[in-house]
């Protein structure tokens, strides 16, 4: 495990493949320890069902009045990752939506190495990434709350799974 990492999370309004980004987080480790963190919501004209607004805890005003383009927030978002190793929750779904807007937007990948917990997680427990998998299988305990909570807890799996390799 490296000293230094960053867990991202991108936060879509659905599941399907025409679904939008609608946030970009990330929080830094070192040493083991968060010490800091990106958000960043995305106003691209996506709109969230009732049913995704209460999943997510986000409403339509809030992409609108907070939100930034597309190619502001993603410009964020790597600029806080670079050159730092990437931890993913769900690379394989992360990735489609990254790729699709790299490409629609004529903007730069993310280079730098990315592991994916879901695949840790299943080598290792034969199941699926979750916060809640991560806390029960490994015994994670977090401060964090709220929007920071997934993270953290991400972060501290990776941490596990990784020195145990």
């Amino acid at each position: 495990m490296k000293n230094e990492f960053v867990v991202i999370d991108i936060t879509t309004n659905g599941l399907d493949e025409d679904s939008e980004i609608v946030s970009f987080a990330a929080l830094r480790f070192e040493n083991g320890i968060p010490i800091d963190r990106f958000f960043e919501y995305v106003n691209s004209g996506a709109v969230l069902s009732d049913n995704v607004s209460e999943i997510l805890g986000i409403t339509n005003d809030t992409l609108q009045r907070y939100g930034t383009t597309m190619e502001d927030a993603y410009w964020q978002f790597i600029e806080f990752c670079y050159g730092s190793d990437l931890v993913t929750m769900h690379h394989d779904f992360d990735s489609k939506f990254v790729e699709r807007i790299c490409r629609d937007y004529d903007l730069p990948a993310l280079e730098k190495h990315i592991t994916d917990l879901d695949t840790m997680f299943r080598l290792k427990f034969s199941k699926g990434y979750s916060t809640h998998n991560a806390i029960n299988q490994l015994g994670i305990a977090t401060d964090e709350t709220d929007n920071w909570r997934h993270l953290d807890v991400a972060g501290k799996a990776y941490i596990a799974l990784s020195s145990k390799i």
